[in-house]
C-alpha cells in the first residue's frame, strides 16, 4: 500500500454503494476507508483524518448534513474537503449542503469519470491551500525574525 496516496473516507449508510465507491476510488490507488453513518464518521476522524471525505446526504443516527457541520466546528481550515453524493437535487438541499460546510455536490447516479475529476481538484486544491498557508507561516517568521535584527541592530548602534 502506497502511504503516499490519499486517505478518502467514504460515509454512506448502504453497504453496496461503500463497496462500489471503495472498488472505484481504490482502484485509483487511493486509500479508502468507511462509515455507515455520520457518528462512525466523526469517531474515525478523531482516530485518523482523512485526506477527503465522500458522504452521503441521509442517513440514520446523523445525517450527512449534521456531520459535515460537526465537521467544520471541529477542524475548521483543517477539515477535510467534503464532497457529499446524494439523489437529492433540489435548490433546498444543495443550498442546505453547501451551508453545512461541503466542497462539492454530486448527484446521483454517480458519474464516474466526474467523481474521479472533483476528487482530484479537491485534493490538489486542499494541497496548494495548505502549500499557502506554510508560505503565509514562513513569511510571518520571517517578519518577526526582521524585526528583531532591526531591535538589535538599534540598540549597539549608537
Amino acid at each position: 500500500m502506497d502511504f503516499n496516496k490519499p486517505t478518502i473516507l467514504v460515509v454512506d449508510d448502504e453497504p453496496n454503494l461503500r463497496s462500489i465507491l471503495n472498488c472505484a476510488i481504490s482502484h485509483n490507488g487511493d486509500r479508502v476507508i468507511e462509515a455507515q453513518n455520520g457518528e462512525a464518521c466523526l469517531l474515525i476522524c478523531q482516530q485518523q483524518l482523512p485526506d477527503l471525505i465522500l458522504i452521503d446526504a441521509v442517513m440514520p443516527d446523523m445525517d450527512g448534513f449534521a456531520c459535515c457541520q460537526r465537521l467544520k466546528a471541529t477542524y475548521g481550515s483543517s477539515c477535510p474537503p467534503l464532497i457529499m453524493i446524494t439523489a437529492l437535487s433540489n435548490a433546498e438541499f444543495i443550498d442546505r449542503a453547501f451551508n453545512a460546510g461541503i466542497t462539492d455536490y454530486i448527484t446521483k447516479p454517480i458519474r464516474w469519470p466526474i467523481l474521479r475529476h472533483r476528487i482530484d481538484t479537491a485534493l490538489e486544491k486542499k494541497k496548494l491551500q495548505q502549500q499557502l498557508d506554510e508560505a503565509h507561516r514562513r513569511i510571518e517568521y520571517l517578519e518577526q525574525e526582521l524585526a528583531h535584527q532591526e531591535l538589535l541592530t538599534r540598540s549597539i548602534t549608537p
